[in-house]
């Protein structure tokens, strides 16, 4: 089994859709390091220019203003002292700085919260990408006939499933780390770059690492579904063919026509992991305290642990039903 496994691997390494599926994953992670820098570009100086007029507009005004508003706060104070009025605020001369980010220059979000809103979106990437590179993998040799050379030499099907199983996870945790530490990368050197970079900022390591890792994992979980719908229908066309009606017809249609399947669908359950959970929501209707009919969207929560258990079903039936064909079925 070892020197089959060795085997496999040299035949992924030397096979160009992985490298081509890494360099279209670098590039577009690349989209999302762009998209980080766009999101926290400092503002130009025609931007600074105009704030700081506007700055001046509002210091006049403030310095003209401010001693009428004080003393229209003191009277309402008087007149209520059970709310707290906070009167002493409008004494707090306004700086700059303080006028130019809260209410005038475009808002730009720290690391954290760039990692969460352009880092996460690399698992869905990682998915889409495995998938085509797993399934490649395999059905390129069913088209060529090398794989009824191989059984030649490994007779043995359950054996050769699992070492080209087992060759193509490997090369999708190379592909997906270059992909991750690239993205990931690119991402703080714009922040940097940018000057983005805010205090709470230290708790991005391990976002970053969480997120990482579950997007790994989703990218495994690709490639052994590809690897295993590949082996059962050999071509693929085939394989695109059904993706594309269980996207249809599944994944699309069902949930408009049974709103709680949205629970199940692959989609959901993929985010949930993805996320950390996600929710769905269903239009109910229901009768209110005052007995009046009341419809409304109800949402439905999806944990992380039901995503990871159906993803684990799907992978499992598909690689068992790839087994199961190509144990029974010829192979020319």
């Amino acid at each position: 089994m070892r020197a089959l496994l060795r085997a496999e691997l040299a035949r992924v390494r030397a096979r160009s859709v992985v490298w081509g599926t890494a360099i279209i994953l670098v590039v577009a992670g690349l989209g999302l390091v762009i998209a980080a820098w766009d999101d926290t570009r400092p503002p130009s100086a025609a931007q600074v220019a105009e704030g700081e007029a506007a700055y001046a507009d509002y210091l006049e005004f403030w310095l003209e203003d401010h001693d009428e508003q004080r003393a229209v706060c003191e009277r309402n104070q008087a007149r209520d002292t059970v709310a707290d009025w906070d009167c002493e605020r409008l004494d707090v001369q306004p700086t700059l700085e303080e006028f130019l980010v809260q209410g005038f220059l475009p808002y730009r979000p720290g690391l954290v919260e760039t990692v969460d809103a352009r880092f996460g979106p690399v698992g869905w990437l990682l998915v889409v990408g495995l998938l085509v590179m797993g399934v490649s993998l395999v059905s390129a040799d069913f088209a060529s006939g090398a794989f009824g050379t191989w059984l030649t030499f490994a007779p043995r099907r359950g054996r050769v499933l699992l070492s080209r199983l087992g060759a193509s996870l490997v090369a999708a945790v190379v592909v997906s780390l270059v992909a991750l530490a690239s993205t990931a990368a690119g991402i703080v050197g714009v922040l940097v770059w940018n000057d983005a970079l805010k205090s709470g900022d230290g708790a991005a390591a391990a976002l970053f690492a969480q997120t990482a890792a579950r997007a790994l994992v989703a990218g495994l979980w690709a490639t052994t579904v590809a690897v295993g719908l590949a082996f059962a229908l050999r071509h693929a066309a085939g394989v695109t063919g059904l993706v594309v009606w269980w996207v249809a017809g599944i994944e699309t249609a069902l949930p408009t026509i049974v709103p709680t399947s949205s629970a199940w669908t692959l989609a959901t359950n993929l985010r949930a992991w993805l996320d950390g959970g996600t929710t769905y929501a269903v239009e109910s209707c229901w009768v209110d305290e005052v007995g009046v009919d009341v419809c409304g969207p109800v949402e439905h929560v999806v944990t992380q642990l039901q995503g990871g258990l159906v993803l684990l079903a799907v992978a499992l039936v598909c690689v068992g039903l790839g087994a199961l064909v190509f144990r029974v079925r010829d192979v020319s």
